[in-house]
């Protein structure tokens, strides 16, 4: 059978070694900027945001210097963090004596983040099984690999934001591989001043082959996979979730989650689930989440015009007991899955008699295939000038992920879209 190990998990409060990393080899970097130096490129509104991070990816030189700098993970998107720490690329020099050095021509990656202090960092409920990395087992991976993905640990425990931050050998796809078991894994999120807190974390994965030799013939070459967190043209919503929710636990009043592996059959249905991971168990939430299965739909062909049937995915599904309550509905962070065009963003804004940038931020209801409606002007500046009005009429440009890797619905639920017009670019920021 297939082992399975699984390094450390850890969130840092250091600005160098991704949250969840653990800080670098003594020695490893020769120069680099300051903790303070760092923070202060930030924005002031980020400093105590425990989600926020910036990783880059750079070639290391014979002389330690990185080139070739690229951005790696930038959390919230559209905030510059990204570019600011690019920025501070030449103030990073690796110590090409220390031990673990990277040769000259290999990557290196840097990081940045607030220094948070944690009173409890996250730590596992639920690792993946063997069969479960055989499920994902990279197609021609005869041997053992490793990939790391650095995630937000959710409020309920699940992983979601998942990026994938590299992977021995390269090109193996191991990376891929492990965000692909992200979805029925289980941690607790990190607490800070007494209560949970969303929380980064660096998950490293190794699939590892007993002996160190190769699989068997046939046993490697997983399925064909898909995401969950995609724009369905179909999808359950907030309502539909609130209404499968397990008549115990809702008496009690008591959250839960379930994780299905499924397939997609040719008229892009979702079925033949089984049950990967349920917390906790015997209250009934494992079946809700099947029934809430069948409810999916989605494109029958692939974007490259593969026929999506056999097709398999991991299905996350939560239950939180603040959906009983009304009210705000609780729903994921969606992504974008489709944004305004350059054209039809200068043909709504460029009209206008407004010099300078222009900041709307809109309110709107998602609806089924990720479209918006009902959206409404939340704030507008300059104020008066209709720029508000202008982007109304991108509503209809907009489309988001109908379900999320924590496992929520979106459909139903009241969206923030943020927008920047400026020289005839508009940006959403959500």
């Amino acid at each position: 059978m297939l082992g399975v190990r699984l390094g450390g998990v850890i969130v840092a409060a250091v600005l160098l070694g991704a949250a969840g990393a653990a800080p670098p080899k003594p020695g490893y970097w020769a120069e680099r900027p300051t903790p303070a130096e760092l923070l202060a490129s930030w924005p002031a509104a980020l400093r105590h945001d425990p989600t926020a991070q910036a990783a880059m990816r750079c070639k290391a030189r014979a002389d330690g210097a990185l080139e070739a700098c690229s951005i790696l993970l930038a959390r919230p998107a559209g905030a510059g963090l990204g570019e600011s720490l690019l920025a501070m690329a030449p103030r990073f020099r690796v110590n090409m004596r220390a031990a673990h050095a990277p040769a000259a021509g290999d990557d290196v990656e840097a990081f940045n983040e607030p220094p948070i202090k944690y009173d409890k960092t996250p730590d596992w409920l639920r690792k993946p099984t063997s069969s479960e990395l055989m499920s994902v087992w990279p197609k021609g991976a005869e041997r053992g690999g490793k990939g790391v993905v650095n995630c937000l640990v959710s409020l309920q425990g699940a992983l979601f934001g998942c990026t994938a931050l590299r992977e021995e050998p390269k090109g193996s796809h191991f990376a891929a591989a492990a965000l692909a078991l992200t979805p029925q894994l289980l941690m607790t999120p990190g607490v800070i001043d007494g209560k949970p807190a969303v929380s980064p974390v660096n998950i490293p994965i190794n699939f590892v082959v007993p002996g160190g030799g190769m699989l068997p013939l046939g046993m490697w070459g997983g399925a064909d996979m898909t995401s969950a967190t995609m724009a369905w043209p179909q999808a359950p919503s907030y309502a539909d979730v609130v209404a499968a929710y397990p008549a115990k636990a809702r008496e009690a009043k008591r959250g839960g989650r379930a994780t299905l592996s499924c397939e997609l059959d040719r008229h892009g249905g979702v079925g033949r689930c089984t049950t990967l991971a349920e917390e906790p168990k015997h209250e009934g939430f494992a079946d809700a989440a099947k029934a809430l299965a069948k409810q999916f739909r989605a494109f029958t062909t692939s974007p490259d015009g593969r026929t999506v049937s056999g097709v398999r995915l991991q299905l996350p599904v939560v239950f939180d007991p603040a959906m009983l309550e009304g009210g705000q509905p609780v729903i994921g962070k969606a992504q974008w899955a489709g944004l305004p065009s350059p054209e039809e963003t200068d043909a709504a804004f460029g009209k206008l008699a407004v010099a300078g940038t222009t900041r709307v931020r809109l309110a709107c209801t998602v609806q089924q295939g990720g479209s918006v409606s009902d959206c409404k002007v939340v704030a507008e500046d300059p104020a008066g000038q209709g720029v508000g009005q202008a982007a109304l009429g991108l509503a209809a440009h907009f489309r988001l992920t109908t379900w999320t890797a924590e496992g929520l619905p979106t459909v139903g639920g009241t969206i923030n879209i943020p927008l920047r017009y400026e020289a005839g670019k508009a940006e959403p920021k959500g």
